[in-house]
């Protein structure tokens, strides 16, 4: 049986590798940056203590034994504390640079004689030279589109001058393009998680080797009984609030239509980047802030359906883990397409304020549509879940 390292600075998705490879004992260790014991975790839940402690104290999976991970605490509460300070592209590019190569190296120090490396964008460069060097086989787990994806954002920043801190500056930090460029290069393949980020590539002049790897969600699954047959549809954004997941398409919509009389709230859940100034230029809205993982459950629950206009994601993981609560999504084509459209929801064109606003109203005026819907998102939630994606695992790496 093969032994396969993992190597990733981050959490929340990006646990399922590692906790299938466990599963089918090909895990040989997880290095990451920051990742607590079972026994911490209940503190997640704590409401006195702030959400941001909350969220790093969340890092772990029960089904993946502590022993089998090396964590970077220094270096992991240094980069968030540092990055919270951050607001322009190109200082967060330049700052990941730099925290990516110290993990990265740590890691090539540590690294035992596994027969796979699999490494993640802008932390693995130093580490896949050590392999190299060892002649073990390099993997790259490529998490975002790209280039592509950040050259679309800017231009849809400068479209929307004033909606975000930092927004004037969206240029691409030159030391970030290169570190990212030498590591596709380097991999002997590489993994995305959506046909999305695959076509992506492309822009980079990426070919080789590329799979496709989409991301399981350990959320657990419960079905719908209640469909919400009463005003107002509760509509949930959840995600950073910012403009490349569209959270100007998605308050413009809901605005439109309280204006038109109808009974919809749209429920705002994350870390926000936008000047609430903007936001207050609309109705319809709520801002509850950032939420821990241990709560998304039970938030997802209390809405009735998931906007994810994202204008570019390599996956969309609350896609998800919505429909693994039987809620129905209204998604755009630029992620991976989770649900079916006009069957467990809709995928709207990027950017369509008009689309966005119209499939909302249909949910809102038909909720025999809704429940239909919620009940066919729940089943098409068990394609996404850890028993399929362990079953992918077992053939990709076997």
């Amino acid at each position: 049986m093969k032994k396969i390292v993992v190597s990733c600075m981050g959490s929340r998705e990006r646990y399922g590798l590692p906790v299938a490879l466990y599963k089918t004992g090909m895990l040989q260790k997880l290095y990451t940056d920051l990742y607590f014991p079972s026994w911490i975790a209940p503190l997640s839940s704590v409401t006195i203590i702030p959400n941001s402690v909350r969220a790093m104290l969340g890092r772990n999976h029960k089904e993946l034994p502590y022993q089998k991970v090396v964590s970077q605490y220094t270096l992991g509460v240094n980069f968030r504390v540092r990055t919270r300070r951050l607001v322009s592209l190109q200082q967060k590019q330049e700052l990941l640079t730099k925290y990516g190569s110290s993990f990265a190296c740590n890691v090539a120090k540590q690294l035992s004689n596994p027969d796979v490396f699999v490494g993640f964008t802008a932390g693995a460069l130093e580490t896949f030279h050590t392999c190299k060097e060892k002649g073990i086989k390099t993997i790259l787990d490529q998490v975002d589109p790209g280039l592509y994806e950040w050259e679309l954002i800017s231009k849809e920043v400068e479209k929307n001058p004033g909606w975000e801190f930092g927004s004037s500056d969206t240029r691409w930090s030159p030391d970030f393009e290169a570190r990212v460029k030498s590591e596709l290069e380097l991999a002997d393949e590489i993994i995305v998680n959506s046909q999305h980020s695959k076509d992506a590539l492309s822009y980079w002049g990426i070919s080789k080797n590329i799979h496709i790897l989409p991301i399981a969600s350990s959320i657990p699954r419960l079905n719908r009984i209640n469909i919400n047959n009463e005003k107002p549809l509760r509509i949930l954004f959840l995600g950073v609030l910012s403009l490349r997941k569209g959270i100007h398409i998605g308050v413009e919509a809901v605005h439109n239509l309280v204006q038109r009389g109808l009974k919809v709230e749209l429920i705002l859940a994350g870390e926000s980047f936008i000047r609430p100034e903007k936001l207050n230029e609309f109705q319809g809205w709520k801002y509850i802030g950032s939420v821990p993982g241990c709560d998304v459950p039970s938030l997802i629950d209390s809405c009735d359906v998931l906007l994810f206009p994202t204008f570019s994601d390599g996956f969309g993981m609350v896609q998800v883990e919505a429909i693994s609560r039987g809620m129905p999504v209204i998604s755009t084509k630029n992620s991976a397409q989770v649900i079916e459209d006009g069957v467990s929801g809709f995928l709207v064109e990027v950017g369509s304020v008009n689309e966005v606003e119209y499939r909302i109203e249909q949910y809102c005026l038909d909720r025999d549509l809704l429940s239909t819907h919620s009940n066919n998102a729940f089943k098409r939630s068990a394609l996404f879940s850890p028993e399929e994606y362990e079953k992918v695992i077992i053939k990709k790496f076997s």
